[in-house]
């Protein structure tokens, strides 16, 4: 990461992405959305810029995308086992509602149930015992759950996160709200000469996201200079590219490692092999079965399937890309010691063709932490 070359990517207008899911024009045809994007997607939007013959290459690399703010300070997901406590009171809260800032008194984590638990003794699991069913902090007398916070964890905050430090994370300055709102776009296609709506793929919508003023896409790639007006996405979409003199990233370089590491955070979509030798994905690889112990995370993005791509030269061709759930980014992973070495990726199952371009876009980045 440390020679890539950093660019903020500035939305012109909504973006549209458009996940796997079987769809197909009709009537009530609903197309759901996808954002932020995979990087495979900026990745492209990116190589739209460099010159022909680097175009060519085979060995570029890439790091994001990642949400940045107007002083381009990089916000990723908030890891999921976060949760809020604060005063007990008469109140009652969902742990999955998000919480209400003033009455947030510290933060604390769900944690693997203890293996000596009686009351989840019967709460049986598909994979070995030992993965654990994910359970409520312990909390102090006058205490309860307030929910969860904000969806978006500022990237300095994290890296306390990642040392089990969690006294110095504030509510209203280390986490933020989702900063893009959702547009329905509908589509219909009228027969000639008529006021009527064609039969066959006549009538769909599609969700595109439109970003709040300041916000915008920042992702490294291995090629300098690159600037200008880039498609993004479906329907003709377009961003602005300018470089940026310093890494975003740069907090993550002050995160020191002791080599005692049993967490590992999910930075970047990665697949996790659910059954080995079949290409099937879920949350965790099975290959992890003996040493993993918890693993708290959300549901699978899907992406693959087929795609129109028009060349340079104007013509258009349907590709076809293997379908895959990929692991969202904030999702945990617990281990019951540490591995060694610890994997840098997340990319269990991913074919042997396949494998060096994922690494070099940097599929499935892990953190490892303290939990």
């Amino acid at each position: 990461m440390d020679e890539l070359h950093w660019y903020r990517l500035d939305p012109l207008d909504v973006l549209l992405f458009r996940d796997s899911r079987p769809f197909q024009p009709g009537e009530g045809s609903w197309a759901k959305s996808l954002f932020p994007p995979l990087p495979i997607t900026v990745f492209q939007a990116l190589r739209s810029l460099c010159p022909f013959y680097q175009e060519r290459r085979q060995d570029l690399e890439f790091m994001g995308p990642f949400l940045a703010d107007a002083q381009n300070q990089v916000w990723v997901p908030t890891p999921k086992d976060l949760v809020c406590v604060g005063t007990q009171s008469n109140e009652k809260t969902d742990i999955n509602d998000a919480a209400d800032p003033s009455r947030v008194k510290r933060f604390a984590r769900l944690r693997p149930a203890p293996i000596n638990d009686r009351a989840w003794t019967h709460i049986c699991h598909p994979l070995p015992q030992k993965l654990r069913p994910i359970v409520e902090p312990a909390l102090n007398e006058n205490e309860q759950l307030q929910g969860r916070p904000a969806p978006l964890m500022r990237l300095d905050a994290l890296v306390p996160y990642l040392q089990g430090k969690l006294h110095g994370l504030k509510t209203q300055e280390h986490f933020h709200p989702l900063p893009w709102t959702s547009q329905v776009l509908p589509h219909i296609k009228m027969q000639t000469e008529r006021r009527t709506v064609e039969e066959e793929a006549g009538y769909f919508t599609e969700v595109a996201n439109r970003l709040h003023p300041g916000w915008g896409l920042v992702a490294g790639m291995s090629v300098p200079n690159l600037k200008g007006v880039v498609r993004l996405g479906g329907e003709g979409h377009h961003a602005q590219v300018q470089p940026l003199k310093e890494n975003p990233l740069e907090p993550l370089t002050k995160f020191k490692r002791t080599g005692q590491e049993t967490l590992a955070y999910v930075l970047t979509p990665g697949l996790a092999q659910a059954v080995e030798g079949m290409p099937l994905y879920s949350l965790y690889p099975y290959d992890w079965q003996d040493c993993l112990i918890g693993v708290v995370g959300d549901r699978p993005l899907l992406a693959g399937g087929i795609s129109t791509v028009t060349r340079r030269s104007g013509q258009t061709q349907v590709g076809y890309s293997a379908q895959r759930a990929y692991v969202p980014a904030g999702t945990l992973y617990y281990f019951e010691k540490p591995l060694n070495p610890p994997p840098q990726q997340l990319l269990s199952g991913v074919a042997a063709k396949a494998l060096a371009t994922f690494k070099k876009l940097h599929y499935g980045q892990l953190l490892w932490g303290t939990a």
